[in-house]
């Protein structure tokens, strides 16, 4: 197997697991702006608006409900900051130790300062917006739902406690039909894509750096049910150090790019050490669907990935599209120990 080939099957276990890092922290974050959303509910039942029709006097008393949405705002903007910076300091310290992994010989690979990092991921639009933008906009539309429910049931005759009930849902549907509801997707969905695009820029900004050793990037998507179009059309593709394609291509991407390292010739290395002179042939590595890389894989791995009962109806031949990831969760010092860092 070539340097390259094996990039490629190291990436793709290592983004099962960071996708379990994901989740841990997406879920962290939300369990946070949960209490913040009870304190918001409280503070909807004390407001005063039964029989209210001014839409001047219904905005002027949803004023400390804007109060506890920008506390919600300011929280959501730390963690996901606190967050990005761990999971782009971890991806290259994964990078360093991976690549030095699998060449012949240690290569000259150079770390850029966190800071730098910190300030790419800042500094770089997700989905034609920076983050902070994507946090503005999400705070900014989860008020105007909250203020329309308000406005539009009073106006039309409700009482409070039914306004009340549009906004939270109901018990029968386990609060899924609320205004609070779509929020908190829209949320979860922004949370899981800004560390996925940290873990992105961090990994950019590092390939970048090492333009000495890496010649180009392959990107490589997650081949399952959920994989969207744009994704399936563009995995496989490979694209220039400093210019092209990126993930994540859409929120909830679960894409990733590949370094592919340049031959023995093209680092310049006429006389490679015996018995390596085909491992970097700097060939890019060729595609492979994600269940048939699974099947490569031993059994413990794929109940790691699938969960056991999935993983024994995986080996039994059912394909794999009729399965997600297990989602498990895991914190950066489970990582750090499963990955060896």
């Amino acid at each position: 197997m070539t340097v390259n080939e094996q990039l490629r099957d190291k990436t793709i276990a290592h983004e099962i697991l960071l996708a379990g890092l994901s989740t841990q922290k997406t879920n962290k974050i939300m369990r946070l702006l949960a209490q913040a959303d009870k304190d918001l509910v409280s503070k909807l039942k004390t407001l005063d608006l039964d029989g209210e029709t001014n839409v001047k006097r219904i905005d002027k008393q949803l004023e400390s409900i804007r109060a506890i949405m920008d506390e919600h705002k300011a929280l959501l903007s730390e963690h996901i900051a606190i967050d990005s910076a761990d999971v782009a300091t971890y991806e290259q310290e994964w990078q360093i130790k991976t690549i030095n992994a699998v060449t012949p010989v240690i290569l000259d690979v150079v770390a850029v300062a966190p800071a730098m990092l910190i300030a790419a991921i800042e500094s770089k639009p997700l989905q034609g917006k920076l983050v902070k933008e994507w946090i503005d906009k999400l705070d900014k539309d989860s008020f105007e739902r909250i203020q329309s429910a308000v406005r539009l049931g009073l106006v039309e005759g409700e009482t409070y406690a039914q306004v009340t009930k549009r906004i939270t849902g109901t018990k029968a549907l386990q609060y899924s039909d609320g205004v609070m509801a779509l929020n908190a997707r829209q949320t979860n969905a922004l949370v899981s894509t800004a560390i996925s695009h940290a873990t992105n820029v961090a990994r950019d900004t590092f390939y970048q750096k090492n333009d000495d050793i890496i010649k180009g990037l392959q990107w490589v998507s997650t081949l399952d049910q959920r994989t969207s179009s744009i994704c399936r059309g563009r995995d496989g593709k490979v694209y220039p150090l400093d210019s092209g394609e990126r993930p994540p291509a859409h929120m909830r991407c679960r894409s990733a790019m590949v370094a592919v390292l340049k031959s023995w010739k093209e680092l310049g290395l006429k006389d490679p050490p015996t018995g390596t002179r085909q491992s970097m042939d700097g060939q890019v590595a060729e595609t492979m669907n994600y269940g048939d890389w699974l099947k490569t894989k031993s059994v413990e791995f794929q109940n790691d990935v699938l969960g056991k009962a999935k993983g024994d109806i995986f080996r039994s031949g059912v394909p794999l599209d009729r399965f997600v990831s297990n989602g498990k969760e895991l914190t950066i010092e489970q990582l750090r120990k499963i990955e060896g860092l």
